[in-house]
């Protein structure tokens, strides 16, 4: 934006500085350049520059990249309190803030006299309120919530500085209040979306824009300049020029739209919008030297250039891989007025490009830059993003217009990894910056053709920032994926070339496994289980029921070796998920990838983060299990679906089949699916061992599956106990859709151990218990007990057993790989049990016979419990002896559970 100074030699001059995040420094000053500011001069952090009170307002009105603007009221030094007091106290207050202006003071640095920066904050307040009285006869009011008057103090050494804030609010904050929102989406905040833009210097681009729509028009009396300013009278502007450059066509395509931040700020710059325009409350309203006249001016003349621009043609086309992602930002621009300045479009290259086509009366000749924000992608997306990303870069030559023309734009992307470098090769230049927090690198990839956009003068400039904070390459990058041939006449991009390996091996054990499926009639299954040591990862295939029809995947990835470099295991990661839903015949919409940590809160079965790491509990064996354990991983698993878990019960939900029953699956909310898959032949068990008993009882019962085959086995009375209100939910409505209703089904939530000791207490016995408890759990609900299932395995066998009928019996499972059931500690207290682990292992989990361990549980005697196990005569009768001695029993109450 080619502004030009309002400054006139009678015009008092003052020293002005423009803060901003690290890394925005060069850009900003261009920024501040293009305004006609004098003096502009890069430094870490910030940015100075000189000119009048009317410059400083003009830099509140339209800079995109400044986080504030000051002006500096005085400098000094200052080695102890009361310097800073004299210095501070000496400064014409009375002349510089309107009069009952309310001001609050904060302060930055220390030295080695002032060591606090509060108590510095207050000298300077007792200075300047000391001095008001003194000559005004009254003191300013205090407001450190929402003063009229910002004032900082900035200490380097004994050095002090104090300037006015002239922004009030930070300027980035000018999203719509729809933008602000709780959204399950990532917004980019708006000064990095104009960094981004300036990187594919948007601005200059659509700069010229203006003529060429007025050349298209024919309404050449109106044309603006070239540098879009004008004066109060129309006249153009000094320092713009007469001469057109040539016309131009803006082209943006946000290929990772996300919440639509930088569409956003990219239509703002296209319909020439003062990002401070709706602005009401600034802080040079409390400054004395503020010409309201002046003021109005400048409004006026931002007014008169958006009017201006209206008629500017250009292409903005936003795309994500998520729906979600798509309807915030539509969302966003239809709450900021620009929703008809950007168009959407499926991720697709096709599709992109029919959107791309140009009206033939336009003229311009195209220019402009992709986007990529991948920082805040599910890692299950990103292989779709990659893809685009690749096809957007390469564009092609011959007689498509629009795709020779995408060979010939540049990307700019938004990263925290190297997914894009090896996707696309290295980037000419790059900016490292830290969006909320986190360290990302903004980087511009040259065009395919060897063109590099023209604002690559932006990270040159002599007096930018230190070499480190910018990274500039001469070297034309070279695309680093590889495409492989899958069969299907339609060549794969790949990052790694040894994925060709895995591809092979998973079209091989796919076919293998599809026709055990059909021959066991099995409908939802693991294909593939960590075959090659390189991709380790496990691949499940679940088909809907005709209810629901349609194919997901779920992809958790192991844990990789700490000496495996994690951006490698990222990129086979990627593949991973580019290749299976290609090799598998399955829409990429729905696989999902897992990702699981530890959460603090220790939910038992663990609810999946949207846009953030998930949290969750994972099982300590570090295996993935039908969904159960696995990796972490530094990007979001997953995008939070639509509804919320708090409504299992009515939202819709795609259904599978098993054993002749139907369950519910969840693929985006949770870590976990709602099925067990290792658990397939165990849940036959139940069904099994239920036949011809009466009560059944289903322990940490999840989504309550054992329930439901425990029921299809025509048990009497069921009682399904968890921890979670979702997940008994959730077994009630699969009960329900499998037809077992009425008030034989008690749904219990509970602290399970809680809940057995409670029971020990009444009558209730049960002829068949069902138990597959969490690895780990520090629920808050648990109170300040955690749950340890190798610790605390014994306490819930035994009670447990107590809860048996005379010949009832338990099953037991838990997915620790290390577990180690005490054996004798359990024979001592009459509990024997008898490893079934390897008859409950399915075939397409054989590679992993440590996914589970499963056992029977009976009641014995501790003499008869203890030979069965093969303990010693004398331990027996020292058990014996023991349980002699033993106080008696307290009576049983004569409660019964709800029969």
């Amino acid at each position: 934006m080619a502004n030009t100074s309002l400054t006139t030699h009678d015009t008092p001059q003052h020293e002005f500085y423009a803060s901003c995040p690290e890394g925005f420094e060069t850009a900003l000053a261009d920024e501040l350049r293009g305004m006609g500011l004098r003096q502009v001069r890069p430094l870490k952090g910030r940015v100075v520059f000189a000119g009048s009170p009317a410059d400083a307002e003009r830099a509140c009105l339209w800079s995109r990249l400044a986080s504030r603007i000051f002006v500096v009221l005085g400098r000094f030094a200052c080695a102890n309190a009361e310097d800073l007091y004299e210095a501070t106290h000496s400064i014409a207050w009375e002349r510089i803030l309107r009069a009952g202006a309310t001001i609050a003071v904060t302060a930055r640095g220390t030295n080695d006299e002032l060591r606090n920066s509060h108590f510095a904050a207050l000298r300077v307040k007792d200075a300047l309120c000391d001095r008001m009285l003194e000559v005004e006869g009254r003191r300013p009011n205090v407001d450190t919530d929402d003063p009229d008057a910002r004032i900082s103090l900035t200490l380097r050494g004994n050095r002090a500085s104090i300037q006015l804030d002239l922004s009030g609010d930070p300027l980035f904050k000018r999203l719509p209040r729809e933008a602000t929102r709780t959204h399950a989406v990532h917004v980019l905040r708006p000064d990095y979306a104009a960094l981004a833009c300036a990187q594919g210097n948007w601005q200059e681009i659509c700069s010229t824009a203006l003529t060429n729509t007025k050349d298209a028009m024919g309404d050449e009396d109106t044309a603006a300049p070239t540098d879009g300013s004008a004066s109060a009278d129309g006249n153009v502007l000094a320092g713009s020029t007469a001469e057109r450059p040539t016309p131009t066509l803006p082209v943006l395509i946000d290929a990772c739209c996300a919440g639509g931040g930088v569409v956003l700020e990219a239509a703002s710059i296209l319909a020439d919008r003062a990002p401070g325009l709706e602005r009401r409350n600034w802080g040079f309203q409390s400054w004395s030297e503020h010409d309201a006249a002046a003021w109005r001016e400048l409004l006026d003349e931002a007014d008169r250039r958006a009017e201006l621009a209206k008629g500017r043609v250009a292409r903005i086309v936003a795309t994500d891989p998520s729906g979600d992602a798509v309807a915030c930002a539509r969302r966003i621009l239809k709450a900021a007025g620009l929703a008809d300045r950007v168009i959407f479009a499926q991720p697709d290259l096709d599709k992109i490009s029919r959107k791309l086509m140009m009206p033939a009366c336009c003229g311009g000749e195209p220019c402009g830059f992709v986007f990529l924000d991948t920082t805040e992608t599910a890692i299950s997306k990103m292989s779709r993003v990659l893809d685009l990303a690749t096809s957007l870069h390469a564009g092609a030559c011959g007689a498509d217009p629009v795709r020779a023309m995408l060979s010939t734009m540049p990307t700019v992307a938004l990263t925290r990894d190297d997914l894009l470098i090896r996707a696309l090769g290295e980037p000419a230049r790059s900016l490292r910056v830290m969006p909320n927090n986190e360290e990302a690198e903004l980087a511009v990839f040259s065009a395919a053709n060897g063109a590099i956009s023209a604002g690559e003068g932006n990270v040159a400039a002599e007096d930018s920032m230190p070499a480190e904070d910018a990274v500039e390459s001469s070297v034309a990058p070279s695309p680093a994926t590889t495409l492989i041939d899958l069969g299907d006449g339609k060549p794969c991009p790949v990052l790694i070339p040894e994925s060709e390996q895995f591809a092979r091996r998973l079209r091989k054990v796919a076919k293998l496994r599809r026709k055990w499926a059909q021959r066991e009639g099995v409908t939802c299954y693991r294909v593939y289980d960590a075959d090659l040591p390189d991709y380790s990862a496990a691949i499940d295939l679940y088909e809907g029921s005709a209810t629901t029809p349609g194919h997901w995947l779920v992809i958790a990835e192991y844990a990789a070796p700490r000496e495996v470099d994690p951006a490698l295991a990222e990129a086979r990661l990627l593949d991973i998920l580019t290749l299976a839903p290609r090799i598998l015949q399955v829409d990429p919409d729905n696989v999902f990838a897992k990702a699981r940590i530890r959460s603090r809160g220790g939910s038992q079965y663990g609810k999946q983060a949207g846009g953030t790491s998930p949290s969750g509990q994972h099982g300590k064996g570090g295996k993935p299990r039908g969904g159960r354990g696995g990796s972490a991983s530094n990007r979001p698993s997953q995008g939070a679906g639509s509804g919320t878990p708090s409504d299992i019960r009515t939202r819709r939900l795609p259904l599978i089949e098993e054993g002749g029953l139907t369950f519910a699956v969840n693929f985006n909310d949770y870590l976990d699916t709602g099925i067990f898959l290792d658990h397939r032949i165990t849940r036959g068990l139940v069904r099994e061992h239920a036949r011809g008993k009466r009560f059944f009882l289903n322990l940490f019962a999840y989504t309550g599956t054992a329930t439901c085959y425990a029921a299809d086995a025509g048990v009497e009375e069921t009682v399904t106990v968890d921890l979670s209100n979702t997940y008994l939910d959730w077994a009630e409505r699969n009960m329900e859709q499998n037809g077992f209703v009425g008030p034989d089904h008690h749904y219990v939530r509970a602290d399970v151990m809680s809940w057995i000791r409670d029971m020990r207490q009444t009558r209730n016995r049960w002829d068949l218990i069902f138990c597959d408890p969490p690895t780990f759990s520090n629920s808050s609900k648990m109170g300040r007990r955690t749950w340890d299932v190798q610790r605390d395995h014994v306490e819930l066998l035994v009670g447990l057993s107590r809860l048996l009928s005379r010949e009832g019996e338990a099953i037991f499972s838990c997915n620790l790989r290390t577990f180690r059931p005490d054996i004798e500690e359990l024979a001592r207290a009459g509990v024997v049990l008898t490893d079934i682990t390897d008859e409950t292992i399915p075939e397409d989990f054989a590679r992993n016979k440590k996914i589970h361990h499963c056992y029977l549980v009976k009641r014995y005697t501790s003499e008869e419990a203890m030979r069965r196990v093969g303990m010693s005569e004398d331990a027996i009768r020292e058990r014996t002896r023991e349980l002699r001695e033993a106080s008696a029993r307290k009576p049983a109450d004569t409660k019964r559970f709800r029969r």
